[in-house]
C-alpha cells in the first residue's frame, strides 16, 4: 500500500517544524535563548517573517519543542550497558553533556509543557534501568529523581557560577579572591572567632576563587558517590523473573514476601 499525499503533506509538516526547531536551538546556542523570536527564524531560514506560525503556533511551544530537541541528546544509544549501574552513570554523563551543550535549555521554562516524544523517550529508558534492580515503584522514582537532580543541581550551579565569573572584570575576580573588606557583620563574626574555617580559608593567598564563586567540585566523583549510596542500599531479589516487571502489583507482592524472609 503507498503512501498517501495526506500522509506526504504530515511527514513535509514535520520535517518543516524540525527544520525550524534546529534553527532556534542554533540561536540560543549562539547568543541565548532571548534571542530566539519568529522574525528571527524567518530571517535565519529565509522565509517570511508569518511562516513558522504555520508549523510553530508561539513562542512557548516552540520553547517546548527546544527542550524536547535537547532531551534527544540525553537518550542512550544502543546497545544500553548491562550493569543498571552503568547505565545509569552514562545517561546522567550524556544529560549532562546536552545541558553543557545547550545550557539555555535550563533556563527555558515553557508555561505549557506537553509530552513530548524525547522526554519521554528519555524517561522510559531511564525507568527500564531502574527495574533492573527490582525495587519498589516508590523506590524507583526516588532513586530516579535524585540522580536528575544531582545532574540538573550541578548543571545549574556551573552555569550560574559561569556567568558570575564572566560578569566580573580580572580585577574584581583578584580582589575577591581574600576578604579584605568584609562586611562590618563579617568583620565582627571572624573578630570574635565565630568563623574560624572561613577566617582560615581568607588567609590563604593561594586562593584560586573568588568568595561567593563555588569552586566546581567536579561531577564525577559526587556522581560515584550517589550510586555507590544506590547500590548499598539497595540489594535486588535474585529469584525475581524478567516477565514480572510487567505486573506491578505482583512485583510488590513478590518483593515484600522475598524482603520478610
Amino acid at each position: 500500500m503507498g503512501v498517501t499525499p495526506a500522509e506526504n503533506r504530515d511527514t513535509e509538516k514535520a520535517c518543516r517544524r524540525a527544520e525550524i526547531v534546529a534553527a532556534a536551538v542554533r540561536i540560543a546556542d549562539a547568543e541565548g535563548v532571548d534571542a530566539v523570536s519568529m522574525r528571527r527564524l524567518a530571517d535565519a531560514l529565509g522565509v517570511a517573517t508569518m511562516t513558522p506560525y504555520t508549523h510553530v503556533a508561539n513562542k512557548d511551544e516552540l520553547l517546548d519543542l527546544m527542550r524536547d530537541a535537547v532531551a534527544a541528546e540525553m537518550i542512550l544509544p544502543e546497545p544500553i550497558p548491562e550493569s543498571w549501574r552503568e547505565a545509569l552513570r552514562a545517561i546522567a554523563l550524556r544529560t549532562k553533556a546536552a545541558f553543557e551543550a545547550h545550557p539555555w535549555s535550563l533556563d527555558a521554562t515553557p508555561r505549557r509543557p506537553r509530552a513530548r516524544i524525547n522526554r519521554l523517550r528519555h524517561v522510559e529508558q531511564s525507568i527500564g534501568i531502574v527495574l533492573r534492580l527490582g525495587v519498589l515503584p516508590k523506590e524507583s522514582r526516588a532513586i530516579l529523581m535524585s540522580i536528575d537532580d544531582y545532574v540538573t543541581g550541578y548543571c545549574m550551579r556551573a552555569r550560574s557560577r559561569q556567568r558570575m565569573l564572566a560578569s566580573l572584570a580580572p580585577e574584581e575576580r583578584d580582589s575577591l579572591r581574600h576578604i579584605d573588606d568584609p562586611d562590618p557583620e563579617v568583620a565582627a563574626a571572624l573578630a570574635a572567632g565565630e568563623l574560624p574555617i572561613i577566617k582560615k580559608i581568607a588567609g590563604r593567598r593561594d586562593r584560586k576563587h573568588p568568595f561567593g564563586v563555588p569552586p566546581d567540585s567536579g561531577f564525577e566523583p559526587g556522581l560515584d558517590w550517589l550510586l555507590d549510596g544506590i547500590e548499598a542500599s539497595v540489594a535486588p531479589p535474585s529469584d525475581l523473573p524478567a516477565a514480572l516487571l510487567d505486573g506491578t502489583d505482583e512485583l510488590e507482592r513478590r518483593l515484600a514476601r522475598a524482603r520478610s524472609t
